[in-house]
């Protein structure tokens, strides 16, 4: 007579969740305690401290994507603290970038390129008003591969093109800006002078009507409207 195993199942049960806890102990035994202190100076906004306690986890853990999301958010907090008083540099920026583009390769479901655009965009930033122009250039199209929609960067961009007389390129830009974002106001009043400059001004006044639908209050483009309109002798 074969005999039944229904017996079994609980025990299975029992043993398989053991062996569960089990691993979820080991995991938590292995996780490096110095996480939880830089996270305790990140929250107190010790960017220095983080910075160094972060740098020590990765150090020993390079593929840790929290902790070099930690180091990439301390990182961008003291560069932003040091740009407050003019003693960061371009090399604090690209860190913190790099960091970044390293946590989306370590974690797919952490997506940082909004961070990865922001901390390019200011290293882009520190070297045009470095006047090392062309290094900026090369920074900014980064921050377009990085983030598409990052509407600064397509407007510095645009107005590189235009100090060029690449009107053409300029206008690309200024589109991708807006495309990016509907409420950036400068590449309403860029696209509305290239327009104006191309001997368009109802093309212009359009633009700028677009901008100060965005902010009815921005008096740049009253004005604009109003002396374009003036010239042609247009009700307002």
């Amino acid at each position: 007579m074969v005999r039944s195993t229904t017996y079994l199942i609980p025990l299975m049960r029992r043993l398989v969740l053991s062996i569960t806890f089990l691993a979820l102990a080991v995991l938590t035994a292995c996780r490096d305690p110095q996480l939880d202190k830089g996270k305790a100076f990140l929250q107190l906004e010790d960017w220095p401290r983080a910075t160094a306690v972060y740098d020590g986890c990765v150090q020993k853990d390079p593929n840790n994507a929290e902790a070099r999301l930690g180091l990439a958010l301390a990182r961008m907090g003291w560069s932003r603290e040091k740009a407050l008083f003019g003693t960061d540099s371009v090399d604090d920026w690209l860190k913190a970038a790099r960091d970044f583009a390293i946590v989306d390769r370590l974690d797919s479901s952490q997506n940082t390129k909004d961070d990865r655009a922001d901390a390019l965009f200011h290293a882009c930033l520190w070297l045009q008003k470095r006047g090392r122009s062309a290094q900026a250039e090369h920074v900014a199209r980064m921050v377009q591969v990085a983030d598409p929609h990052h509407a600064a960067s397509a407007q510095f961009l645009g107005n590189l093109a235009r100090a060029r007389g690449n009107l053409a390129d300029a206008e690309r830009w200024f589109s991708q800006a807006i495309a990016g974002d509907s409420s950036y106001e400068p590449a309403y009043m860029s696209l509305g002078e290239l327009a104006d400059l191309d001997h368009d001004p109802e093309g212009a006044i359009v633009y700028w009507q677009l901008g100060q639908k965005r902010d009815t209050a921005n008096m740049w483009f009253r004005e604009h409207i109003a002396s374009i309109s003036d010239s042609l002798g247009l009700a307002r």
